[in-house]
């Protein structure tokens, strides 16, 4: 496809036909485009593996070709022959996650970072926002240059997927591992029921209590993202270097989270 979109180019050049030309490179443009946002989305995931194994596939059948390995080409194929409907099928998770969640436009505006990202950023902020409907009080610490295990004390090992099932069941009332914090690092729940250290910094409101006074306390000491659900006000805040955010919506969430998570 690519190789007829180059011809067509040259013959445009020769040809003394400049709309054609603009519109080859331009067609040539998006196509590069949409595979360089596509890829970045799902660097680092079991897609992009899944993708280079295909693209083996690919390379055997060009060398099969050039050599003469007829048995090679013919099966090979007959799989891309197929091409648009096995993409389909293989990545229909990473298509339908894109588009019915909005990320699609993100995406094309370079704002979001990987589809893992996209996904936790996704969970995080329904599991946040459905516990400020219930009001049921939570903290979550979103890292990513910063690893705030030093400062804390106590947890639970999780190690488990963000998902807002989870999230929600851990910060029920009657749960175990209600009190204290939740550590989200590299894209997983790494532990729960984890203690702060408390800010003695004397201008923070004083209607705040222990859960929001743990908030500040380590986003004074750790680069990361603080969420905090107050249980009292049904409201969810996020801190970040010892400053607040009040009032924060899901969709503030999931940009904000987006923004970080992309961060080198």
């Amino acid at each position: 496809m690519l190789l007829n979109h180059l011809m067509t180019v040259l013959n445009s050049i020769w040809g003394g036909n400049p709309f054609a030309l603009l519109v080859s490179i331009v067609d040539l443009l998006l196509v590069w485009f949409f595979v360089y946002k596509f890829l970045m989305l799902i660097k680092g995931t079991r897609s992009m593996r899944i993708l280079a194994g295909f693209f083996l596939l690919l390379a055997l059948y060009f060398v099969g070709k050039l050599v003469g390995m007829k048995a090679m080409v013919w099966l090979l194929g007959g799989v891309f022959e197929y091409f648009i409907l096995i993409v389909v099928l293989i990545f229909r998770e990473e298509i339908r996650n894109i588009l019915s969640s909005f990320e699609f436009m993100r995406m094309l505006a370079g704002e979001g970072g990987t589809y893992e990202s996209i996904v936790m950023s996704e969970e995080l902020a329904e599991a946040l926002a459905h516990l400020a409907q219930t009001r049921e009080g939570a903290l979550c610490i979103v890292t990513q240059k910063g690893d705030p295990e030093p400062f804390v004390t106590g947890g639970v090992p999780i190690d488990a997927e963000v998902k807002k099932e989870l999230l929600i069941s851990i910060f029920r009332k009657n749960s175990p591992l209600h009190d204290g914090a939740v550590i989200i690092k590299d894209g997983r729940i790494a532990l729960a029921s984890v203690v702060l250290p408390l800010s003695t910094n004397p201008e923070i409101d004083a209607n705040f209590g222990t859960r929001h006074r743990a908030a500040y306390g380590i986003s004074e000491r750790v680069d990361a993202l603080v969420f905090v659900v107050s249980e009292e006000r049904g409201q969810i805040s996020m801190l970040k270097e010892g400053r607040i955010t009040r009032n924060m919506t899901r969709e503030m969430i999931k940009k904000m989270l987006t923004k970080h998570l992309a961060q080198d």
